[in-house]
């Protein structure tokens, strides 16, 4: 759903608060690129894009976050990442270089606010602003780099590894089912039920219906290291 943007100077210091490095544009620059920028919120649940509908441009996300995920025909998924409001999402950026983009989804873990700069403003903004370059591809490298580390997981780490380090980064409060967990890791519900309990009797969390409350934090850093 799209609405009305605040204000341009709150606008502005919201952008600067979540993006540090774009404080150093021209403050002429800067106010009219953000006045150019196409402003944006979604509710839960939303798609932000998809590899039929792609996002356009280069969003800046302000609040929320967005889950990334791969979706096979045959109804399975698998999460590539997750992006917080300050990063990047290579995913949907991608567009702006006219190449076959990655074949993934984004959709809105929280509600979203993003505001998205033309193709056109990042060309130019590339062409003539040597903060905005470092800004811009500083960014594509940091989420390379954690694309890198989600294929390793995939590959190379056992599902135990992976739900303890699910857990360590998204605790001591997770506020997921098995199966969202399931979900995001492309494996069964089952598989993830067995590696909960497992935890659960060594003390390490505490489950309820709401939330699982991580207890021992070293011990499953410990297992999400091998």
């Amino acid at each position: 759903m799209s609405t009305v943007p605040p204000p341009l100077e709150a606008l502005i210091q919201l952008v600067t608060a979540r993006f540090p490095p774009l404080a150093h544009l021209p403050s002429a620059t800067l106010a009219r690129t953000v006045a150019a920028a196409h402003y944006q919120r979604m509710a839960v649940g939303e798609r932000l894009f998809s590899p039929d509908m792609p996002c356009g441009g280069f969003p800046l996300l302000l609040e929320g976050r967005v889950r990334v995920v791969r979706e096979a025909s045959n109804g399975r998924s698998i999460a590539l990442y997750t992006v917080e409001a300050g990063e990047l999402c290579i995913a949907s950026a991608q567009a702006m270089f006219h190449r076959p983009g990655l074949m993934a989804n984004g959709y809105a873990e929280t509600p979203l606010t993003v505001l998205v700069l033309s193709p056109e403003t990042v060309d130019e903004l590339l062409a003539t602003e040597v903060d905005f370059r470092k800004f811009f591809f500083g960014l594509i490298s940091e989420r390379l780099s954690d694309l890198m580390l989600a294929v390793e997981a995939i590959a190379f780490l056992k599902l135990d590894q992976r739900i303890a380090r699910l857990l360590v980064e998204r605790g001591p409060r997770v506020v997921m089912t098995h199966q969202a967990i399931a979900d995001q890791l492309g494996v069964a519900r089952e598989m993830v039920s067995r590696v909960m309990r497992g935890f659960s009797e060594r003390g390490w969390i505490t489950q309820s219906r709401e939330a699982i409350e991580v207890t021992d934090v070293v011990a499953l850093d410990e297992v999400s290291q091998g």
